[in-house]
């Protein structure tokens, strides 16, 4: 049977104090990052400060209390499911936690034929890290990667199938990264979600390693506030809000303090506007050599309009030709000043 020996290590060293992933001296975005900023997975658009500040602090000190009470089961056969309380620097203090009812579920959901030979098992690829939550491995060899969720799903985005499509996103990440690093196939990608004792194990469905790959080729900048803007064309959703970030950047001038979130959805849009002007014109001189002026995918519908005339007045000859006609036909009026945004 397959065993934890058997694993090849990333290089890359997780820092639990600070949630970081460092390669050498730089640092690395993790998944959940990733998925938020680009695909918009897993986030909650409509969270009031109050939800994100201390709800979602509490819900997530029960999430790590699971994930330690069943790594300290797997790892050590040993039943650790009480926790103290945790002062939180928004949240004030994070209650007390006794997970004695998930490690229950998780003792009896867990398949006999499965072994756990790695729990909190660090991945990369490319700019990007991240930790499963456990490995599983079958006396013949197969190989599952488990996630464990804990969320509510009564308030998730779109429920339990919402949680099922990042899920599949998240582990699909984590088996293309998992089998270009340790050259171990992956079996199949499995769901554990529970909560208060109760749950399910759910068959992930693997996305195509073409489109995984595609998203591992995001552009990550880091930022002065200390985290990440993500830039990928290809597959970049936009919103209205970016998550994660301070209220307020200070330009270099010190002049004037803009929004974070301000500063980087322009940044992101002027990058995609480029991009896409581009795109547009590729597009065009493929419908144009095809000699197709309308095609269709599921995503837009893009229509070359016929030729077209059009008559213009030309007001500089008109000037030339009859110059006190002219001045006596003009306006002065005041507007606004141009506003312009260019990438460095």
């Amino acid at each position: 049977m397959i065993t934890r020996t058997d694993l090849k290590q990333s290089a890359v060293v997780f820092d639990e104090a600070t949630h970081t992933y460092r390669r050498g001296e730089a640092e690395l975005s993790g998944i959940t990052g990733l998925l938020k900023a680009v695909l918009l997975l897993g986030i909650y658009p409509e969270a009031s400060d109050f939800v994100k500040k201390v709800q979602i602090p509490k819900a997530g000190y029960y999430g790590t209390c699971v994930h330690k009470a069943i790594q300290a089961w797997d790892e050590l056969g040993i039943e650790m499911t009480k926790f103290p309380e945790k002062e939180h620097p928004t949240a004030g203090m994070l209650p007390a936690q006794d997970v004695s009812a998930e490690l229950a579920y998780y003792r009896k959901v867990k398949p006999r034929a499965c072994k756990t030979i790695a729990s909190e098992f660090t991945v990369s690829y490319g700019n990007f890290a991240s930790q499963i939550d456990c490995i599983w491995v079958t006396e013949t060899d197969f190989i599952y990667l488990v996630d464990h969720k804990t969320n509510n799903l009564d308030y998730y985005p779109g429920g339990a199938e919402g949680l099922k499509e990042y899920l599949s996103w998240q582990l699909s990440c984590y088996a293309f990264m998992f089998e270009q690093q340790t050259g171990l196939k992956v079996k199949g990608l499995l769901g554990n979600w529970m909560r208060k004792g109760a749950g399910e194990l759910w068959r992930i469905e693997r996305k195509p390693d073409e489109q995984v790959l595609k998203l591992l080729q995001t552009e990550i900048h880091k930022q002065e506030w200390g985290g990440f803007t993500y830039y990928n064309p290809e597959m970049q959703v936009f919103a209205e809000k970016v998550e994660e970030m301070p209220s307020v950047a200070t330009t270099t001038t010190d002049a004037l303090a803009v929004p974070m979130e301000v500063v980087n959805t322009i940044t992101i849009l002027l990058r995609a506007e480029k991009a896409a002007k581009a795109m547009k014109e590729k597009l065009r001189e493929l419908m144009e050599a095809a000699g197709v002026t309308k095609w269709e995918c599921p995503e837009f519908t893009a229509t070359i309009g016929k030729p077209s005339e059009t008559t213009t007045f030309d007001s500089k000859a008109f000037q030339a030709d009859h110059p006190d006609l002219y001045e006596q036909y003009l306006k002065t009026t005041t507007r606004k000043g141009s506003f312009t945004q260019k990438l460095k």
